[in-house]
């Protein structure tokens, strides 16, 4: 028996790889979001804010098309939180997606490493100007291990996860 779209199914399996295999090029070439696109990239960051991301459907294209075509990274980084539902780690994710060579996503967990492996005077709380703080710093590191921010931002995600294993998985928050 044939089952219908099954290689679709199977593409869809990896989330991440799909996004930046699929997603990430496909938005990058067309220079913004479609909201199932903009969906997909959110759902995958972070669930929570499911309700808000849905608010975007109006306005989805013409933020991202006018965050994508912004040169300054503090107002880029800003426009596309206009978004319902989207601070700046989902923002950072976002082009991140569309442009893995440039960005890393930002969050707790990297930002932490980065603070104790690298960079000690990195800010804790994730704000713009930590935002621009973080970018620079993961540019400077990627570049100086002939590497993708993006590769970057998942070598210390996985240094966080194997902190936390030897720690007997401590509370993240605490």
């Amino acid at each position: 028996m044939k089952i219908a779209n099954i290689h679709k199914y199977i593409t869809l399996y990896d989330t991440e790889k799909y996004l930046f295999d699929v997603v990430g090029p496909s938005v990058k070439e067309r220079g913004y979001l479609s909201f199932e696109d903009f969906y997909k990239i959110c759902m995958w960051k972070s669930a929570r804010q499911k309700q808000n991301y849905i608010k975007n459907k109006d306005s989805v294209e013409e933020i991202s098309k006018n965050a994508f075509a912004e040169k300054d990274e503090g107002k880029k980084i800003k426009i596309l939180c206009e978004l319902k539902g989207v601070g700046i780690p989902t923002a950072s994710a976002i082009l991140t997606v569309v442009f893995p060579k440039r960005y890393a996503i930002i969050d707790v967990r990297c930002l932490e490493m980065l603070r104790e492996k690298f960079v000690p005077k990195i800010g804790k709380y994730i704000s713009i100007k930590a935002w621009l703080e973080y970018l620079k710093k993961m540019r400077e590191l990627a570049d100086a291990n002939s590497i993708t921010p993006r590769e970057l931002d998942m070598a210390l995600f996985t240094m966080h996860r194997e902190k936390l294993e030897k720690e007997d998985f401590r509370n993240l928050y605490k």
